[in-house]
Parts: C-alpha cells; sequence; structure tokens
C-alpha cells in the first residue's frame, strides 16, 4: 500500500480556500449602494418597471437593515429594481440622520412601510401585484 501525503491535501485545501476567497472578492465588488443587505434574487422586467413606476409617482419604501421583513420585501425586487427603489433606512441613526428624520417626520412605527404623496401607506411585505395597483401601474379591481 503507498503510503498518503499530506502535503498535497494541504496543498489542495490552501488552493480552494484562496479561490473562494478570491470569488467572494469579486461577488462583494458589484455596486450595491442601498444599506438594506443586497438580495440575491435577480430583477424581472416587471420589478424593474415597478420601480420605476414607483419612482415616477413618489414612493418611498421605509425599512431597516437588520429587518428580515425589509429583506424579503428588497428580495421581492431583485438585485435591479432593489437598487432604484427609494429606500429610506430607519435602522442606522449615526449613519444616515437624514433618512432617520424622514422615519420621524412620516410617523413611522413598524416597517417595512410604502408611502406616498396623496395615498394610503402599506404596511408589511407587500406583493409586487398589491405594489402595482397601489402605485397605479396596474388599475384597481372592480367590485
Amino acid at each position: 500500500m503507498a503510503p498518503v501525503i499530506q502535503p498535497q491535501g494541504i496543498r489542495v485545501l490552501t488552493l480552494v480556500a484562496a479561490m473562494a476567497g478570491t470569488l467572494c472578492t469579486a461577488a462583494a465588488a458589484q455596486p450595491w449602494d442601498q444599506p438594506i443587505p443586497e438580495p440575491a434574487t435577480e430583477s424581472t422586467a416587471q420589478t424593474i418597471k415597478l420601480a420605476e413606476q414607483l419612482n415616477t409617482v413618489g414612493a418611498r419604501f421605509f425599512g431597516a437593515h437588520w429587518c428580515p421583513a425589509c429583506k424579503e420585501q428588497m428580495k421581492l425586487f431583485g438585485k435591479q429594481a432593489g437598487a432604484n427603489l427609494n429606500y429610506v433606512e430607519c435602522g442606522l441613526p449615526d449613519k444616515y440622520p437624514d433618512q432617520l428624520r424622514q422615519c420621524r417626520d412620516e410617523n413611522i412605527r413598524s416597517i417595512p412601510t410604502w408611502t406616498r404623496p396623496g395615498s394610503t401607506r402599506l404596511q408589511g411585505v407587500q406583493s409586487i401585484n398589491t405594489l402595482e395597483r397601489w402605485s397605479g401601474l396596474r388599475p384597481q379591481p372592480l367590485n
């Protein structure tokens, strides 16, 4: 029986670790300028169009970087659309004092919350269909 050579195994592990570090660095280099963590999902044409409509009507998405429901809301939009949302961070007062002021001015008491001028606010995670109707992108259903 041939002896097992340990140094070869160590070299392989070192190579794998070095490659993993390179891959992680490359992934982190993509631009994302929202305080909330970047979603892993990709946007669809539907969510990109919705993000544009939300901006057109002056909608704001109030949340906090630590909020699981806020991360879920952002995940529904995906990376590209999420990067274009008017997101207001309510959980980092030292880093974003102007955004915290917006949270106070709008009397935000739960997150996520969506606001837009001349409309009722939406609280909690909202479906894409609900936000399409709320923003005027899709007509309200007739009752």
